[in-house]
């Protein structure tokens, strides 16, 4: 079983009511290492514990390799893929032995080459750009009586939703996610667990309570923009094809290789990998392509709408560098889906926070017996009306022809 997306209960009020309104019825591919530098770090990535000097080591060789073969030098701070074909999703059970319906069937992608942040944005340059824009993200200003009029006013409180453990032990499959799902009001990228919660210590974490459209601004602020899901896994898997994870088929191979939730899910998180909430980014080593954290951390939010049954739609009209569906759904169908397989389309157009963008890479709270998501292939959504504390995002650029 799957976990379920979820609204804060003002939120959901909100949601409800909207709804009511609206009358909703080969095994690697080519890598830009050479064969025999790329086997050895994923031999050092199973023995060699992290440190700075490996972290340095690894970024030198892969940055030297692209310089040898004479591909564009990346931007500061981002990583040159080379566009090829690659095969996304993934069918059949994971190691937990559950299936995930939205990751089939198997598809092929082709893209053309791109640069990607090496890692999430960091509460450090998410202030650079609120510190030369003014911006105030959604989870500051909260939703508007000019969007939502028929709304109650507790349902427009700023805020965000933030991960609570409970007091004892549970089984999250017979309760509400709102146990430990709480909306905090004044929650935001800069006090991720309330108001009297500070980001001083953490500037090097990557920014959280932010929504789809708070990243686009940014990403539009730095002269990029965010990522289609295709791009994202196609880097994510580092030159990999069809592994389950970034490092290989072996989830635990001798240590942890991703901030995600170790002991009984949602109460006793037994920091087996270091972290109980979000990670310093290059906590953990990095995939082929020299890229941090594209398992675990945090969600990372990618710029296409999300429909859980959208590869069976491409597989019959497959196109070069696909930026997802024309048109999205809401969280009401999408649990129409999950409940039946199949889902009835709006009869009048959602409000834009109603609808979902696809976000990738799980994070710190992904448990391998409730949400085995810190794989390559897995899908999920974030909905812009919810801002959370274990959701950001990186950015990607495109190359000029």
């Amino acid at each position: 079983m799957k976990s379920f997306p979820f609204l804060p209960s003002s939120l959901l009020i909100l949601s409800l009511t909207l709804s009511g309104c609206n009358k909703l019825s080969s095994e690697k591919k080519q890598n830009i290492l050479p064969e025999e530098t790329s086997q050895q770090d994923l031999e050092k990535a199973d023995t060699t514990p992290v440190t700075s000097d490996t972290i340095q080591k690894t970024e030198d060789s892969i940055e030297d390799s692209i310089i040898q073969v004479g591909t564009p030098k990346p931007p500061e701070g981002m990583v040159y893929i080379p566009g090829g074909t690659f095969l996304r999703g993934s069918e059949g059970p994971q190691d937990n032995g559950e299936t995930y319906p939205e990751e089939a069937p198997i598809n092929k992608v082709r893209l053309d080459s791109f640069f990607i942040d090496k890692t999430e944005v960091t509460n450090t340059e998410f202030k650079k750009f609120v510190d030369a824009t003014n911006y105030v993200t959604f989870a500051e200003r909260g939703p508007s009586k000019e969007d939502f009029p028929n709304a109650p006013a507790e349902a427009l409180l700023p805020g965000a939703s933030v991960f609570m453990p409970p007091a004892e032990k549970i089984d999250p499959r017979k309760h509400s996610v709102h146990i430990w799902w709480p909306y905090i009001k004044d929650a935001s990228w800069k006090h991720p667990l309330g108001k009297s919660s500070s980001i001083k210590n953490q500037m090097d974490h990557p920014v959280v309570c932010i929504n789809y459209d708070d990243a686009k601004a940014y990403a539009e602020w730095a002269g990029k923009r965010l990522p289609t899901e295709a791009e994202w896994e196609y880097a994510a898997r580092g030159g990999l094809e069809q592994k389950k994870y970034i490092w290989g088929d072996k989830r635990l191979p001798g240590k942890w290789m991703a901030n995600c939730f170790q002991g009984s899910f949602p109460a006793i998180n037994t920091l087996e990998d270091g972290f109980l909430l979000t990670a310093p980014v290059k906590s953990f080593e990095p995939n082929g392509y020299g890229l941090y954290d594209m398992a675990g951390n945090v969600w990372e939010i990618c710029s296409d709408y999300y429909r859980p049954d959208y590869y069976s739609t491409y597989i019959k009209n497959p196109i070069d560098n696909p930026q997802g569906p024309e048109t999205g759904i809401t969280e009401q169908e999408i649990a129409q889906w999950r409940q039946t397989g199949k889902y009835e389309e709006p009869t009048t157009q959602p409000h834009r926070l109603l609808i979902p963008r696809v976000s990738r890479g799980g994070s710190f709270l992904c448990h391998v017996e409730y949400c085995l998501r810190y794989r390559p292939a897995a899908r999920h959504e974030s909905e812009p009306l919810t801002p959370t504390n274990h959701t950001g995002f990186r950015c990607v650029s495109s190359i000029k022809k």
